[in-house]
């Protein structure tokens, strides 16, 4: 099978095997990751399709000694940050995308749309890491580099995402 950046340059050489492989090793998690950034699954899957279509465009320069994930995790993340401010562009500010819009999750509906509105109420630069870490499956060594942060920071803003839900749901508790 080869690793990761084996089979991107295989990709670059044209074998769409090699790309379906890639699919296969981190597609769930790649689409995972956008549905809870993007917010809506129409979006997130037109997202994971242009984070694909930017793999495949920039195989021949992709550079090996890079590691595919966590570099595969950042464009898919600027796609979407860049997906969130046209959207704040057309909707205003402090509109959100109307609930029907958003991504199906299992279990209880209204626990899932807590936990979702929890998470985007997280600023961005503790939101990313967070869902990075917890739903892209990423290390912290890889959020750093899909981030282009010290992994200190990461760490940093992890603990502080952290904190801010635990504190959230302490104060709803009481």
């Amino acid at each position: 099978m080869g690793s990761d950046e084996e089979l991107m340059a295989a990709v670059a050489r044209g074998d769409e095997g090699a790309l379906g492989l890639l699919m296969e090793r981190h597609g769930a998690s790649l689409h995972g990751l956008l549905a809870r950034l993007a917010g809506d699954g129409a979006t997130a899957d037109d997202l994971f399709q242009e984070t694909w279509l930017r793999i495949v465009r920039s195989a021949p320069r992709f550079d090996p000694r890079r590691r595919f994930r966590p570099w595969a995790f950042r464009i898919a993340t600027n796609l979407a940050r860049d997906e969130h401010r046209r959207r704040r562009v057309r909707l205003g500010e402090g509109q959100r995308p109307a609930e029907e819009e958003r991504a199906p999750e299992a279990g209880d509906p209204a626990e899932a749309r807590e936990v979702r509105e929890r998470l985007q109420a997280l600023p961005g630069h503790l939101r990313e890491p967070l869902l990075l870490r917890y739903f892209g499956g990423l290390d912290e060594g890889e959020i750093a580099e899909a981030l282009g942060i010290p992994r200190g920071t990461v760490k940093s803003r992890l603990h502080h995402a952290v904190a801010r839900l635990r504190a959230a749901y302490r104060e709803d508790a009481r």
